[in-house]
């Protein structure tokens, strides 16, 4: 609460003044008596009634005069936001336990997860790919979206194989007419290109020309590595065996993509890694945020105007009226 005219305020010091200047011109004539003479009982007078809602619609008047007002703090954010696209293999290799006590794929799904969390005023989508790629999300701020598809996408769902040119188009594909500040793709593989009708190659001149930078990240280890073969007994139980597998890399090809459209090149041999390379796209990739506080006043000085004059005009009835005739 403030007051916009506040001097006027200063008209409140008056009334005491008025006070005893009206005591002093109405007060009436003494005689003074040399023998004591019997007193009646006074008879209470409304006089004090009258001057008190006199003095009070007075000094609500004065309140409304010096515009009594309440502030409204608005704060305006310009957001410059980044529109980035996630897109994560989900080939059978994706299973391979060669970074920690987890699967490839269930290491990156946590990292992702911890990554959308960590994002304010960005446009999220999410983009799987095997033999073929597939749309989870389209770029959109509701990240609960974004993080169901993320939980809730599994390996084997889709033809197997390795198309990351495939997978890549797709995104570009979503990001190509944003118009976002920045549009970013983070690709994550663990392995080679071998199928799909897209080149790799193809797709990062594609996304350079559009202006969308791609973050590549290569996971797992090269060479003969473990993979997992998950069945159930004939009683129910789970059952994991074991076999080699020949995991090929091409660290050139994802490097190459990177580097032609102004992205970064990440190799991630253990789950730490990985971590830290999120992290660091994260730095790399902020939204730009720009704040403009406003303070918007509310005139409030309705409310003491009428109840003043509604006290004036009640001391004014009073006074002609009723109280007129009493003793």
């Amino acid at each position: 609460m403030r007051f916009a005219d506040w001097p006027i305020l200063l008209l409140l010091l008056l009334i005491p003044l008025l006070h005893r200047w009206l005591l002093a011109r109405n007060r009436p004539a003494r005689a003074v008596f040399p023998l004591p003479v019997e007193r009646k009982a006074a008879v209470a007078s409304p006089v004090k009634a009258l001057l008190l809602l006199k003095y009070l619609g007075w000094a609500l008047l004065i309140v409304a005069l010096a515009r009594p007002q309440t502030s409204f703090r608005q704060t305006e954010r310009t957001v410059s936001g980044v529109d980035i696209l996630m897109v994560l293999d989900l080939s059978a290799s994706m299973n391979i336990e060669d970074l920690g006590e987890r699967s490839r794929f269930e290491i990156a799904q946590e990292t992702m997860e911890n990554f959308i969390k960590g994002r304010q005023n960005d446009r999220i989508g999410f983009v799987v790919f095997s033999g073929e790629p597939l749309t989870l999300a389209p770029p959109t701020l509701d990240y609960g979206l974004v993080l169901k598809a993320l939980r809730d996408s599994k390996i084997g769902v889709l033809r197997d194989g390795t198309a990351i040119g495939d997978g890549l188009s797709l995104a570009v594909s979503h990001l190509r007419n944003s118009k976002a500040k920045s549009r970013v793709v983070v690709l994550l593989t663990d392995g080679d290109n071998n199928v799909g009708q897209v080149d790799p190659g193809t797709a990062g001149e594609l996304a350079a020309g559009y202006g969308i930078r791609v973050y590549t990240i290569a996971i797992g280890r090269e060479g003969k590595v473990k993979m997992p073969i998950r069945q159930q007994s004939p009683f129910g139980n789970p059952i994991t065996t074991y076999q080699w597998f020949d995991n090929a890399l091409n660290p050139e090809l994802l490097q190459g993509i990177a580097k032609a459209t102004g992205g970064r090149f990440y190799r991630v041999t253990d789950e730490s890694t990985l971590g830290s390379v999120f992290r660091e796209i994260d730095q790399l990739e902020r939204t730009e945020i720009k704040a403009t506080e406003k303070v918007r006043y509310e005139e409030n000085f309705q409310r003491p105007l009428k109840l003043g004059l509604l006290l004036l005009l009640l001391e004014l009835l009073l006074a002609r009226g009723w109280w007129r005739v009493l003793p």
